[in-house]
């Protein structure tokens, strides 16, 4: 287990030898453009006669370039900078690794701008990417108040595969604070090409906010239904006179209610992010972040079956809770990252990135979901006290190219992605059915006194992924993009895997702003390592794949809109037809997904954004080791999306800053088991906004659920969440700069 830290160590050490290289050796490349004009009269006639001369292109040159203009600083975050003013993104890393437009890629990339974020004062991963079509909740939300372990299906399959600015994160992920994002940006569809082993839904990477360029200052107070409060720091401060190096922090802590009678959660989160140009063609950064929670232990809110969505109807009250809120959990988590690029000449770009994050999950809690008998009078109460621990780092190096061979304007990314992800389990005990509480009076009895039991359970996983892709602008309006990619993955269970994925695609911009893709992808998963008879045995890995196609509309930061189809397909899922004593393992399963997606944002007129996202998916079982469940619909998955968000702010007058709007979501239903006999009702709910604002301060109220509605929200396979009811939430805000 040692031996993949080789590669990491040699690998930093390359990048930083390379991040202090002087500049001028790279692959031969267009460098004589009409950015660079000061030769073209003196050298006109030795241009003329070395463009006649044939030159090998894979010659390397090293020579001296002549001296040029300062380049401008290329750290912080400008006030116009894509997503802050409106709801409109043109360019992501994402999907290339490389900034290029999304509209130049044969892939739906959705992105949740900061202006999203802060109008809809979301608190958590699934209220952001609830304005993103084909995204929903995972089956399990956990405690719907604890901003723990998100989890999410895209496009019909689990997607619990997190970035954080692009390096592979699910320790401090698993927090969900938004506090300190700029935006949420989503590849939907296999990804391993650039990711490695992944499943054919698509990744989600959360883009953390960088310093603003000036000295600034911001204090929020929010205050919300039952009791929430919240207080933050945001805090931008330049640490050089000539601001090459530039800091942010930002601060949130908060005591968060919820409709379940006692329950509340503590949360403390805060990041800083350092950056500095002392070169011009380097930048660094630098950021931490740290998290600690006080949480009602447990799955809050979770309630059983029946009484909920199966008969008897209304048997449990809709904002009942059975775990006991006084029994607590503490939560803390903290990450540390480095980032450097470094501009190696006029055509390649060199980045590398390290990220360690660990947390600290001390579990403890009394409560169930399910019925003692068939009297349908009492609830159990399961007792658990247990520690958990992660450890994550992530590495990647990308070289970044924009050059010109064989005729050929390129854009090419290629580099080396690791990870090294641990959990362990230090201790636990369990004590099932300890105690039992009425389903309409649940009386809270003390934890038992007992102490957990050492245990030595962790799981250790590494990944790798060497990859490459291209971008070629066959022509102004065609564009072709190719990548392939070879990922390995191993874990302390035995299992071993390794596959190759690849994507190919065009793009083909029919008139300005007018923009049709095609595209093919692939991605790996392993199966898990099974042991039959005390022998390990490795099986090959599931794969799957996707063909999408559709337009894409771009009117400069005026409006984005994509209009995607797709069909992706799972396949080689293992199954054991045997017993455990017997097994005989198989890898027939299969699954299949086909949909249509529209997403759109549009600036209407200066202070009048409007997003609109609506999703059709048709995912199910094609084969499986149960024939009855072939051609059934996948759990969870709604058949049918849709949310439609508008604000408009007043631009001049008496009434200048004043700005209102909201938005109506709807979900359609989804099935709540495999077998498609128990199901997950559609729902509609109401927000909206009102805000005020001048150079100074914001006063805004939030409204949720208008109409306040019930309807579930999410399940886990066991039992059902109740959705939000009608909530308000009202802040003050004040800058200083």
């Amino acid at each position: 287990m040692q031996k993949p830290k080789k590669p990491l160590l040699y690998g930093a050490a390359l990048a930083f030898a390379l991040a202090w290289m002087a500049p001028g050796a790279a692959f031969a490349a267009e460098s004589a453009t009409s950015e660079n004009a000061p030769q073209e009269k003196t050298e006109a006639k030795e241009s003329e006669d070395a463009a006649k001369e044939e030159i090998p292109l894979a010659l390397i040159e090293v020579k001296d370039t002549k001296e040029k203009e300062p380049t401008p600083l290329r750290i912080g975050q400008t006030p116009q900078a894509e997503g802050i003013t409106n709801y409109v993104v043109t360019r992501t890393s994402t999907g290339s690794k490389s900034e290029i437009s999304s509209k130049d890629l044969p892939q739906s990339i959705s992105v949740v701008s900061q202006k999203i974020l802060e109008e809809q004062r979301v608190k958590n991963p699934e209220q952001a990417l609830s304005n993103v079509a084909g995204i929903s909740n995972g089956g399990g939300i956990m405690n719907p108040y604890s901003n723990l372990l998100p989890m999410f299906n895209i496009r019909g399959f689990r997607a619990n595969y997190f970035y954080v600015d692009g390096l592979y994160d699910i320790s401090s992920t698993t927090g969900g604070w938004t506090g300190n994002l700029e935006r949420i940006e989503v590849l939907k569809g296999p990804s391993s090409v650039l990711y490695g082993n992944n499943t054919p839904s698509g990744v989600i990477n959360y883009i953390t906010k960088k310093p603003l360029p000036k000295e600034s200052y911001t204090i929020g107070q929010e205050f919300g239904s039952w009791g929430t409060r919240t207080t933050d720091l945001d805090m931008s401060l330049p640490l050089t006179k000539d601001k090459r190096w530039l800091s942010r922090t930002i601060l949130e802590t908060d005591d968060t209610g919820a409709f379940q009678a006692g329950v509340h959660n503590k949360h403390f989160n805060g990041s800083m992010m350092i950056q500095g140009q002392p070169k011009e063609d380097t930048t660094y950064t630098f950021s931490a972040s740290f998290h600690n929670y006080d949480i009602a232990g447990g799955y809050i809110g979770s309630l059983p079956t029946t009484g909920t969505i199966a008969p008897p109807s209304g048997l449990v009250p809709y904002n009942a809770n059975y775990y006991n809120p006084n029994v607590r959990s503490a939560f803390i988590a903290r990450s540390l990252a480095g980032r450097v690029d470094h501009k190696l000449n006029q055509n390649w770009l060199l980045s590398a990135a390290l990220r360690y994050s660990n947390s600290s999950y001390h579990q403890k809690y009394l409560g169930a979901e399910s019925f003692t008998d068939a009297t349908n009078t009492k609830i159990t109460q399961d007792y658990i006290h247990a520690l958990r621990l992660t450890d994550n780092l992530s590495w990647d190096t990308t070289f970044k190219g924009d050059f010109r061979a064989w005729g050929i304007k390129h854009n090419t990314a290629f580099g080396y992605e690791w990870s090294k992800y641990t959990m362990a389990w230090p201790y636990s005990a369990h004590i099932w059915d300890y105690s039992s509480v009425d389903v309409n009076n649940p009386v809270w009895v003390a934890p038992p006194a007992v102490d957990p039991a050492a245990s030595s359970s962790s799981y250790t996983q590494f990944r790798h992924n060497l990859y490459i892709s291209d971008m070629l602008e066959l022509s102004p309006q065609w564009k072709l993009t190719a990548g392939v990619s070879h990922a390995t993955y191993s874990n302390s269970s035995s299992t071993r895997s390794s596959g190759s994925t690849w994507r190919l695609g065009s793009t083909y911009e029919s008139s300005p702003g007018v923009t049709w893709f095609a595209g093919y992808s692939t991605a790996f998963e392993p199966n898990s390592a099974q042991t039959p008879n005390g022998i390990v045995t490795n099986f090959e890995p599931r794969t799957g794949d996707q063909l999408e196609g559709g337009l894409k509309v771009g009117l400069s930061n005026k409006a984005s809109v994509t209009l995607a189809a797709y069909k992706i397909n799972y396949q080689n899922i293992l199954y054991n037809f045997g017993s455990s004593s017997n097994p005989d393992y198989r890898l027939i399963g299969e699954q299949a997904s086909t949909g249509v997606e529209l997403e759109g944002n549009y600036v209407v007129k200066p202070g009048w954004n409007i997003l609109a996202v609506y999703a059709h998916n048709h995912a199910r079982t094609i084969n499986d080791k149960n024939t009855s469940l072939i051609g059934k619909l996948t759990t969870g998955v709604p058949s049918n999306t849709f949310k439609l968000w508008t604000t408009y702010e007043i631009q001049d007058g008496r009434w200048k800053g004043l700005g209102f709007g909201g938005g109506v979501t709807y979900v359609g239903n989804r099935a709540f088991n495999s077998a498609n006999t128990l199901w997950l009702g559609s729902y509609s709910t109401i927000d909206a906004l009102v805000y005020y604002k001048n150079k100074d301060w914001t006063y805004s109220l939030n409204a949720y659920n208008l109409g306040d509605k019930k309807y579930w929200v999410d399940a886990t396979g066991v039992s059902v969440y109740a959705g939000q009811p009608r909530s308000f939430l009202f802040r003050i805000e004040r800058k200083f700069s």
